[in-house]
């Protein structure tokens, strides 16, 4: 009977965790700072900044994508994509040097030193996002 009594439970648990799979799905970084002070704040701003940055490399390839449909109406289609490529590379290396020099700002590997560090980069990819996403090609 204990058995029969328990199997309902554990079924409605599994779905409830199964519906909230991504704890801070509907975070941004106003609200990670809002957290109590706990290891909630530094995962929210890791999460966000995973997120931010597959969102960022997905605005490049969307920004790739627009470059190649249009490729007839630019002189140097090859050196343009060639450049914007570098371009990307270098600009990941400065955020990332730009982030953890204000981390440093902080205790190393404490809990502001890495909120710090992804709340610049949170920062900097959503900036770079808007910067792909309205490129103008004039």
């Amino acid at each position: 009977m204990k058995i029969i009594l328990t199997l309902p439970v554990l079924l409605l648990f599994s779905s409830v965790a199964a519906e909230d799979d991504d704890y801070f799905k509907n975070e941004i970084l106003e609200s990670c700072y809002s957290k109590p002070v706990t290891a909630a704040v530094p995962n929210c701003m890791i999460y966000l900044a995973d997120q931010k940055k597959t969102e960022y490399e997905n605005q490049f390839k969307s920004l790739l994508k627009k470059v190649e449909l249009r490729k007839d109406d630019f002189h140097n289609y090859k050196d343009f994509v060639q450049h914007l490529r570098k371009s990307k590379d270098q600009w990941d290396s400065f955020i990332g040097e730009e982030c953890i020099t204000e981390a440093y700002l902080d205790e190393y590997d404490s809990f502001a030193f890495h909120t710090d560090k992804n709340a610049c980069t949170i920062k900097g990819y959503s900036e770079r996002i808007n910067y792909y996403a309205n490129y103008q090609f004039e």
